[in-house]
């Protein structure tokens, strides 16, 4: 909990986010920190997953492997998909979907790696890939039809992606290590 609460400081460091982006940042940190309040012994350790779906035709999974490995996953209205796969240890990754339509996927594999995705409109699709240890990532999009996807492999890489507007569309890759990548885009296309 200790390297997450650090890694989110770093982020808000280097990227200088705004209020709004901070408080989904900071929900998903108190989730993290719910979810290291609950854990348990050393003997016993184990991975938490929360669905919450409300409206219709919404899909969610989530499948662990390893230890200490947490998810939360929050629908609203309709036809949304989420899938999230964690392998490692002491991974968490938070995804929250409105509106309708959206599709949102995360992968990580490795330890103590962070990923939250927030998307309100129509349409919208997050996909997020980490590897390695220490990485952080995070997307917020509004509005519709927009594409974001976040590739990092390595040690403590950082990406934050913000997107509002219609039709926007952002692919970031990193490899290695310390790498920070701040995108940031609005508008229609």
């Amino acid at each position: 909990m200790v390297s997450l609460v650090q890694a989110l400081a770093r982020v808000r460091g280097h990227l200088n986010l705004g209020a709004s982006t901070m408080k989904r940042f900071m929900t998903a940190v108190a989730a993290a920190a719910l979810f290291a309040s609950m854990g348990a012994g050393a003997a016993h350790a184990q991975n938490r997953s929360v669905v919450n779906q409300s409206g219709y035709a919404n899909a969610a999974g989530a499948v662990q492997s390893g230890d200490r490995n947490g998810a939360v996953v929050n629908q609203r209205g309709g036809r949304h998909y989420a899938r999230g796969v964690q392998e490692g240890y002491n991974n968490f990754m938070r995804m929250d979907q409105y509106g309708t339509r959206n599709h949102v996927t995360t992968t990580q594999i490795g330890r103590d790696n962070f990923a939250a995705t927030g998307q309100e409109g129509r349409n919208l699709r997050a996909d997020t890939i980490q590897t390695g240890r220490g990485n952080v990532a995070g997307v917020a999009q509004i509005g519709n039809g927009s594409r974001a996807v976040t590739d990092q492999d390595g040690v403590n890489n950082t990406s934050g992606i913000i997107q509002i507007g219609n039709n926007q569309d952002v692919e970031v890759r990193q490899r290695g290590e310390g790498n920070i990548s701040v995108v940031v885009q609005s508008g229609y296309n």
